[in-house]
């Protein structure tokens, strides 16, 4: 039965190499914050003009969607086992970190028609666990990545690691934010169970996807993810966004998980957090170029899908810039979610909007590449006031403002220019919704939802009528 559902001109470039002159992810900062007169160092205001919508995407109902919990989709598999509902489950060692994420989530974590599936795709390995006693049914999930955060001074290359979560889901539960997730410890594998287990996760969700309803078929049911996630983010909360991910778009997500440190910002302060990460991305990734290129042919590039967040995506596109170079084979899909790229990263276009087609980054290294961003991103445009530098004096304050945050400004921050580099580089600007449950994340976050909606539609949205004066409006995502 599965799922059930109740009735802008351009800025200056900086020198390039190739197409992106990228990380160099500034680890240092040269420029001083830029101040106005009274001293204050508030972000501009957002443009309130862009209009939410998640260029041609079918329209998602606001409707919820419930699980039918004790129909296995897999024909073979029992129902789930009853458990004994006076066991004592040994404690949930995560449980206060993965909270702290589970509690921040909102309507983008709701569940999809690709939920019920997801959540069985290990029934086979581990059969979920039925408690009448508390109407709830738990299924466990093994999640897969690579990491450099324990490596040796010597290791050159990021581990390959495994994990167990156990997802108690609620009957009646319509969100992930319904759900409790009790992750067990990492475990380091070698490549040979690593791909074992690719393999497995293929066949298992495209069976699923199969057998599940119409609705709930999957865009490329042997489709693999790898999710990379931003700064300040520590080992639980990348795996778990990671499985959120997994568990709203159906295709397995292998979690990138650069060594990056939730440092809190009453420690060193928002700046220096940031210097903090940036520097460590660029130390990572040298880590991770070998380990992502095996893992991509064993899977397929055809058959790859690459999610990023925030300065994940600086990571990604540095990664995507050695495939450009080495003349690997394109991508299926990249997802780029609220990027902490700069624009004068990327080759500029003409002043129609234009690129030549062998200058167009996004389009000769992915069939079809997504850059979601919003002009209400505070995120974005604080990390481009950082690096103004102060007008000097006997200039206006406004124009010296405006000239660097041109020159600074990121892909994510939803602006003509982002939209208009996009564009001309063969991707499509996907414009975020508004959501005021955001704004103390400075409406900068992962939406699962939507980007679940970019990877299972079949129509695959056509970039024509992205051009820099509109971001391809067909239809808004209902949250």
């Amino acid at each position: 039965m599965g799922i059930e559902t109740p009735d802008v001109a351009q800025p200056a470039a900086e020198k390039h190499n190739g197409l992106l002159n990228l990380l160099s992810v500034r680890g240092t900062h040269e420029h001083s914050k830029q101040e106005h007169s009274s001293g204050a160092t508030v972000p501009k205001a957002p443009d309130a003009e862009i209009k939410s919508n998640f260029a041609g995407l079918p329209e998602v109902s606001s409707k919820t969607r419930t699980l039918d919990l004790n129909t296995p989709l897999y024909p073979n598999e029992k129902r789930p086992n009853s458990g004994n509902d006076s066991t004592l489950l040994p404690a949930n060692k995560y449980e206060k970190i993965v909270s702290e994420s589970v509690k921040d989530l909102s309507t983008e974590a709701n569940f999809t028609a690709y939920t019920q599936a997801a959540l069985q795709r290990d029934t086979d390995r581990f059969p979920a666990v039925r408690n009448e006693k508390d109407q709830t049914t738990t299924y466990t999930i093994e999640q897969i990545g690579l990491t450099d955060r324990n490596l040796k001074p010597e290791d050159k290359n990021a581990e390959h690691f495994k994990r167990l979560v156990n997802i108690t889901v609620p009957d009646g539960a319509t969100s992930l934010k319904d759900c409790k997730f009790d992750y067990k410890d990492r475990q380091i594998i070698d490549v040979k169970e690593f791909d074992a287990l690719v393999d497995h996760a293929q066949k298992r969700q495209s069976d699923l996807s199969a057998r599940a309803p119409e609705d709930a078929h999957l865009v490329g049911p042997k489709d693999m993810s790898f999710y990379t996630h931003g700064i300040r983010t520590g080992a639980e909360e990348a795996d778990f966004t990671a499985l959120a991910l997994q568990l709203t778009n159906g295709h397995s997500v292998i979690n990138v998980d650069w060594k990056s440190t939730a440092i809190p910002e009453e420690t060193y302060g928002l700046t220096k957090a940031y210097e903090l990460n940036t520097k460590g991305a660029a130390e990572s990734y040298p880590k991770f170029e070998k380990q992502l290129d095996l893992a991509i042919n064993h899977i397929g590039a055809d058959r790859t899908d690459m999610i990023a967040f925030s300065h994940g995506a600086a990571f990604d596109s540095k990664y995507l810039q050695h495939r450009r170079d080495t003349n690997a084979p394109k991508l299926d899909e990249i997802v780029f979610s609220h990027p902490d790229v700069k624009c004068s990263t990327m080759k500029p276009v003409d002043s129609s909007g234009q690129l030549a087609e062998a200058d167009r980054f996004y389009s000769s290294i992915a069939k079809s590449a997504f850059v979601i961003g919003g002009t209400n991103d505070l995120a974005m445009t604080g990390a481009a006031w950082n690096e103004c530098e102060s007008a000097p004096k006997g200039t206006s304050w406004l124009e010296n403002h405006n000239k660097q945050m041109a020159l600074h400004a990121r892909l994510g921050n939803g602006g003509e220019i982002s939209r208009t580099l996009v564009a001309g580089h063969g991707g499509t600007y996907v414009t975020e919704p508004i959501i005021k449950e955001k704004a103390k994340n400075s409406n900068h976050f992962v939406n699962m939802v939507g980007i679940s909606s970019l990877l299972n539609n079949p129509g695959k949205i056509a970039t024509k009528a992205n051009t820099k004066d509109c971001a391809t409006k067909i239809a808004t995502l209902e949250r």
